[in-house]
Formats: C-alpha cells, structure tokens, sequence
C-alpha cells in the first residue's frame, strides 16, 4: 500500500510557514491592494497574531489548524488548486468526488501547514526581518502573477519562495506555491496521479482521509520558544 504522498524536507517546512505568515489578510484588502503589498501586509499581521497567541498555541495545537482554517483557507482558490493537482483526473470525476477530494485536500495542507509551523516554532521564533519580498513584475491590467519572496533561515542560505495568484472574482488569490523551483500542485500532481492509476480517485481520497487521521493524531504542544 502507498502511503499518501505530501511534501517533504526542511525547504517545503519554510514554504508551509511562510504560506501561513503572507496569507493573514482581511478579504476585502485583496480587491485593494496590490498583490505584493497585500501579503507583504499579511506577513506582518500573520507574525502579530502568532505571538499575541503564543500562550493558547502552546497549549493546545488545534489552535493552529484553527487559525489557519479561519485565516488562510479564505484566499486560497482551493477549486483551481484540486483542479490543477487531479490533472486529467478532475474531468471524469463525478460531482461528489470533487467536492470529497477537495474537501481533503484542504483538510490535507491545514494539516501540514499546521504541523510544520509546530516544528518551527519548537526551536525559533517568528520575526518580521524572515521574509523578504521582491518589486513586483506585472503589467497594471495583469490578471495572474508571480510574487516573488525569500525566506531568511536563522542559519544557511535565503530559500526562493514564489506565489502563484490570480484575479478571482475581484480578489487576488493564491492557487500554487513554488520552493526553489519546485511547484506544490506539481509535486501533488505526480504523486496522486500515481495513487489513482494504482487505486482509483476513491481510492486517493480515502488515503488523504487516512493521513489527514494520523496528522491530527501526531499533532503536539510546541516549546516555550514562540513566547
């Protein structure tokens, strides 16, 4: 049996926090605001959060999946995302597959989001000089683009962060996320693709159920660092 695939390593841990810390913004500023002033913004009030909260996160992880359910889910364009992610897959799924796997899905990257945002905060502290964000190159009427960030590790080198948005409705949102390179809905894509050929989309689904089951299962209290 293959397990359920998922992103793996210390660069894809930097790229679950800095998602978290960019994607804490109101709804309304997305319609207002440039894409790069907007998750420069939410980066800023992302870390405000996680420290004024630090006390209640210590004590109970749930609080992260929380506030990451209540906060990030809102903007991002998680139909594109599952869409892109199924591939072919997503045309011949029935209506109550996609919205079970989309369902998932979601559950799925809280869920890693949340527990590598848990291990950050075991040994570091979240700080407003970690991300640095780069001029934005778009054209005025540009309806998709590219931010550009880097993420500042206490130690090694700056790690490429790139957000994939586009305009949805009158709101910037995020439908993919790139680490040095290597794009999110890419390496999902490969690795349902290859739990669906072997088991079927149902087959996927009830895998990602079974992992989502054993992240919330593993989840544990973070260290005093984050106080």
């Amino acid at each position: 049996m293959t397990s359920t695939p998922h992103p793996g390593g210390r660069h894809w841990q930097r790229a679950g926090l800095v998602l978290l810390l960019t994607l804490f913004v109101a709804g309304t500023a997305w319609a207002r605001r440039a894409p790069d002033e907007i998750l420069t913004t939410a980066a800023d009030e992302m870390i405000t959060a996680i420290q004024k909260d630090a006390e209640r996160i210590n004590a109970d992880p749930a609080e992260l999946n929380r506030l990451i359910a209540d906060i990030l889910l809102p903007h991002v364009d998680m139909i594109s995302a599952s869409r892109l992610v199924l591939g072919k897959h997503w045309r011949g799924a029935t209506r109550a597959q996609k919205k079970q796997f989309i369902l998932e899905f979601r559950t799925l990257l809280v869920r890693f989001y949340s527990a590598a945002l848990r291990d950050y905060l075991i040994d570091h502290e979240v700080t407003r000089d970690m991300i640095r964000f780069q001029p934005l190159r778009a054209e005025p009427d540009a309806t998709s683009v590219i931010v550009r960030s880097e993420v500042i590790p206490p130690n090694g080198q700056p790690v490429p962060v790139h957000y994939h948005m586009h305009l949805r409705r009158g709101r910037w949102q995020v439908y993919d996320v790139s680490v040095e390179g290597v794009s999110l809905i890419t390496t999902y894509r490969s690795s349902f693709a290859g739990e669906i050929r072997q088991k079927g989309l149902d087959g996927l689904i009830a895998s990602l159920a079974k992992r989502n089951r054993e992240l919330m299962e593993s989840a544990r209290p973070v260290s005093t660092a984050a106080q």
